[in-house]
């Protein structure tokens, strides 16, 4: 997400903004929100989401916040590399049935500041909030791939609430 999308000049080589991507992608939350539609962020989803709300996110993990933990995973992307902490009783926590999960990583911006009307709702073992959500659900962020690890039920069961959510 280009860092001037929340007040920040690009600071890194690696932070290749895509304008036209982060206006369609801006247009299309901000319509979502305004006919309360659920949505469901996967990666990106969750920083552009931050965002479109009033958030900030860290344009580099390795250069702002080096933790030691691989938020950035190489191939292949079907396979844990750390964990995340969910927090109980969370619309999150109710769909996964766990409260510590594995998960698969790659991204190199995160949330920095939190957008208002969200709460972290799973962190990375270094802190890096790894999953965010509204007050009743409708909106359901993380930085992990569930959509590459279908294999596992608590991964397919994200899908199944969003579609339910959508109903």
């Amino acid at each position: 997400v280009d860092p001037r999308r929340y007040g920040e000049e690009p600071r890194f080589d690696n932070v290749v903004p895509n304008a036209e991507r982060d206006t369609m992608e801006l247009a299309l939350l901000r319509l979502a929100l305004a006919h309360d539609k659920p949505v469901f962020g996967i990666c990106r989803g969750l920083q552009i989401m931050n965002v479109a709300c009033g958030g900030m996110l860290y344009q580099d993990l390795p250069s702002e916040f080096d933790s030691g933990v691989d938020h950035h995973q190489r191939p292949p992307y079907d396979r844990p590399v750390h964990g995340v902490r969910i927090e109980t009783g969370t619309p999150l926590f109710a769909e996964l049935g766990v409260d510590a999960l594995a998960v698969n990583s790659y991204h190199h911006q995160a949330v920095k500041d939190l957008a208002q009307g969200f709460k972290i709702v799973g962190r990375a073992p270094d802190g890096i909030a790894e999953a965010m959500e509204n007050e009743d659900g409708s909106i359901i962020c993380m930085q992990w791939h569930p959509e590459r690890m279908q294999d596992m039920e608590m991964y397919r069961n994200l899908f199944t609430y969003f579609v339910n959510k959508c109903k």
